[in-house]
């Protein structure tokens, strides 16, 4: 059973269990019960076959029927979803000890009551005609600080509320209407901006959905466009590395052509040079005797015996003009990079997700108009990775 926070002999609390009554069915003589207290009760009578009532002691000869009581079952479910104030909370400023938040304040009490302090302003004729609000933290501001009445009447003029008294004497001759009525009339005003704001929000999830679509799209040709730069760099890097393979190639041939016939050549004439050098011992020789026979002997021998080979003229020595031309090479390439460069780069720079369109730029200045500080910004349909 529930524990019970009121007096035990309350109407709100079992005669049997003294705790808030579970479930409560009352008797036809009118007493309430817990269901469960008084079914176990009369079980316990029923050996005697004759039930009686815990409270007046009325007898029944058969066991009685138990009705429901809705209204109390209300009233029971409804102290069942009080809880206690919690900070931030209004607290209802009848109960004493375990202060419960309150659900409705009063204008004419100046009190605000948790649900079952609030009941006599339902039930009770005396409280038919005060004024209840949600309740309120701050109810001295809903009251007229002069005449101290609530705050009731709606001033056009000076777009203010007011008591009934001060409609009569500082606002005499004003544009007035009840503080309820004016509400409504705003409400259905802001109603109609609300539908305007409403249909903004659509508008712009509209395009969020349009920008998510062309983002995703965007990234996506990012991506594509970067994978293929780096195929086509790739491409110009094998094909560069393949010519540089082929000059080096080229200019090892031509050394060692060159090498070896420049060897072949001063092999010969280191061979010739040798054959020089001993013909010209004999003709030392032939010159320095004095034994005419002798000198006749050898001379038919010496003379014109020796061939001598031309020399070879040493031409383009070094490969500085092959070098010259690979630097033009660089060079050329260089300005056919830069050139490409700065186009590609500039067709990087126009791919663009977002545009400002005439359009919007109305919807832009209509929001200004009627005070919506709103940017708005279309999808550019042409975006296009080029």
């Amino acid at each position: 059973m529930a524990e019970s926070v009121f007096d035990p002999e309350g109407p709100l609390n079992c005669p049997i269990c003294l705790n808030l009554l579970q479930d409560p069915v009352t008797t036809s003589c009118g007493h309430s019960f817990c269901m469960d207290c008084i079914n176990k009760l009369w079980d316990r009578e029923a050996n005697r076959g004759v039930y009686s009532c815990p409270t007046c002691r009325m007898r029944f000869n058969k066991r009685p029927a138990l009705s429901r009581t809705k209204v109390l079952a209300d009233i029971l479910e409804g102290m069942k979803q009080e809880a206690p104030a919690g900070p931030g909370d209004v607290t209802c400023d009848v109960c004493t000890g375990r202060k419960l938040k309150a659900i409705r304040s009063c204008l004419v009490c100046m009190a605000s009551y948790c649900q079952t302090h609030l009941r006599p302003h339902y039930e009770s004729e005396a409280f038919k005609k005060h004024k209840l609000v949600e309740a309120s933290p701050n109810l001295q501001q809903q009251i007229c600080p002069q005449h101290h009445k609530a705050l009731e009447v709606y001033c056009h003029d000076d777009r203010k509320c007011v008591c009934v008294v001060c409609m009569v004497n500082e606002h005499s001759g004003h544009r007035m209407v009840s503080a309820a009525d004016a509400m409504a009339q705003i409400q259905e005003e802001l109603k109609i901006k609300q539908r305007d704001f409403l249909q903004l929000i659509n508008d712009r999830d509209g395009v969020v959905q349009q920008s998510e679509e062309k983002l995703d799209l965007f990234k996506r040709s990012a991506q594509a466009a970067v994978e293929h730069s780096d195929n086509i760099f790739s491409e110009i890097i094998c094909s560069i590395q393949k010519r540089q393979a082929e000059v080096r190639e080229n200019i090892r041939a031509q050394e060692n052509k060159e090498v070896r016939d420049a060897e072949n050549h001063i092999q010969t004439l280191e061979k010739e040079i040798c054959e020089l050098q001993e013909e010209n011992g004999k003709l030392e020789q032939l010159l320095e005797t004095e034994d005419h026979i002798y000198f006749f002997q050898n001379y038919s021998f010496s003379s014109g015996s020796v061939q001598y080979n031309s020399s070879r003229d040493v031409n383009n020595l070094t490969f500085e003009r092959a070098e010259q031309c690979l630097s033009e090479l660089k060079n050329h390439l260089d300005e056919v990079c830069e050139e490409h460069m700065g186009r590609i780069l500039n067709k990087v720079a126009d791919v663009r997700i977002f545009k400002e369109t005439e359009r919007f730029q109305s919807i832009h200045q209509s929001e200004m108009e009627a005070g919506m500080e709103v940017q708005i910004w279309d999808i550019d349909d042409d975006f296009i990775y080029g």
